[in-house]
């Protein structure tokens, strides 16, 4: 019985990355997962770099997105649910930046940057903004309110168009969760359609205290562990480059429905757990039924 239960597990991927230009693809990613037992995953943007494209271009931004939006639907074509989340990375704003574009240019810039987001999510083509957020490694304090400031609008653009927002940000516990109530309290956004990618364990209780949406990385060891003490209160993600160079960096989508299902077999969580952070919290997060 256990057997069959775990083979017609609900299993998703929160936060992963497709790669059509220099990666397997959506296709070959989303028939591994399939695979595996994968049934949901959402596509989130990679950089324009990754994909040949102009740092700083609004033009190759939008393609960018098309290519995010295009990959999500051929996942779906290949039998693994999916939704796109269409963004650009904080590293976008610090590569400017090293550029010599001006704090006020950089600002101007993914002020469009959501913009055009919000226009491809009012029609229907993505479900949110992603991913956004702060550098997650030591940055000087006017990059931080550069990036506060870009959140901040993000945020206030999903508001009014009902819509998700992944956040990128540095792994500093309550103080990185606190800082970002304030901006969520100032947006007035509901608050779990804030999604804390890449949460670290001490984010994962203060962040659901407050509503938001936690979201474990698996790949990274202990983490999950030190997560699921805590209950079903979060989601989980594999955070996949598909890039050919950072293979050990994160894990792909199949290794994450290997390892859920690899809790359940070992008796570490029973299934209603995997089905609660696979699907009833996702199911909320953003307004679908699986």
């Amino acid at each position: 019985m256990l057997t069959y239960l775990i083979y017609f597990m609900f299993i998703s991927d929160n936060h992963g990355h497709v790669n059509p230009v220099n990666g397997l693809g959506p296709k070959i990613v989303a028939k591994r997962f399939a695979e595996k037992g994968g049934s949901f995953m959402v596509i989130v943007s990679l950089l324009p770099s990754d994909f040949g494209l102009n740092a700083g271009d609004i033009n190759d931004v939008e393609k960018l997105y098309r290519l995010t939006i295009e990959s999500s639907r051929l996942v779906s074509e290949s039998g693994v649910k999916s939704v796109p989340v269409i963004g650009l990375h904080p590293a976008e704003c610090y590569k400017l930046l090293e550029r010599g574009w001006s704090i006020n240019d950089v600002r101007n810039h993914m002020i469009k940057v959501i913009d055009a987001a919000s226009q491809f999510i009012k029609r229907g083509e993505a479900i949110g903004i992603g991913e956004i957020g702060r550098p997650h490694w030591d940055v000087n304090n006017d990059i931080i309110e550069l990036c506060n400031d870009i959140i901040l609008y993000a945020m206030e653009t999903a508001r009014d168009i009902n819509a998700v927002v992944h956040l990128h940000l540095e792994r500093k516990g309550r103080e990185t969760v606190d800082s970002i109530k304030i901006l969520a309290d100032k947006a007035n956004i509901a608050k779990e359609k804030v999604v804390l990618h890449h949460a670290a364990p001490d984010m994962v209780g203060i962040g659901a205290s407050y509503g938001f949406s936690p979201s474990v990385p698996i790949g990274r060891k202990g983490e999950f562990d030190a997560a699921i003490q805590l209950g079903p209160i979060f989601v989980v993600e594999s955070d996949f480059a598909d890039d050919p160079k950072r293979t050990g960096s994160v894990i792909p989508p199949w290794t994450l429905a290997k390892k859920l299902k690899n809790y359940v077999e070992r008796g570490i969580v029973r299934e209603e757990f995997i089905d609660s952070i696979c699907k009833t919290n996702m199911e909320k997060i953003y307004g679908i039924t699986l």
